[in-house]
């Protein structure tokens, strides 16, 4: 068996040397650097337009900013009417509730007999009717004496 050659070890030194690429410069014509300077130029127009879109974007973002405040503080105003309003209604509920418990109808009946002379009707005297709306009667004569 023949032994296998043997290998030089591996030398970093040693690499061949890579030459350089060589650049060629490109000619340019002189209309060609002339559209290049004016391609790097800011034009006046440009400028004045950019400016004006950057104003438009502020007024519009000042414009959208009040608005969403004021819609905040409508929003509050709400809520705060809403509150009062819950307020109101649980109140006007337990006032409600105060005077059907005060309405006393005994009481009433000896202060009208009493105070003001009036008199229970005697039983013929008394008409009965149906009515389409039982908590509201409009009397259009006046009540004859009944003697």
């Amino acid at each position: 068996m023949e032994a296998a050659p043997a290998r030089p070890e591996y030398e970093p030194s040693v690499q061949p040397k890579k030459k350089p690429a060589v650049r060629t410069k490109k000619k340019t014509t002189p209309q060609t650097k002339e559209n290049q300077n004016k391609a790097l130029e800011f034009d006046f127009a440009f400028i004045r337009a950019l400016a004006a879109g950057i104003a438009v974007i502020a007024v519009v973002s000042f414009f959208y900013l009040s608005e969403q405040t004021k819609l905040e503080h409508q929003r509050a105003v709400v809520s705060a009417k809403k509150s009062e309003l819950s307020t109101l209604m649980v109140e006007n509920e337990d006032l409600n509730l105060e005077i059907e418990q005060s309405i006393n109808l005994p009481a009433i009946q000896e202060t009208a007999m009493k105070k003001y002379g009036m008199k229970k009707p005697a039983q013929n005297k008394v008409i009965a009717y149906d009515s389409k709306n039982v908590d509201y009667v409009r009397q259009y004569n006046k009540i004859p004496d009944s003697k």
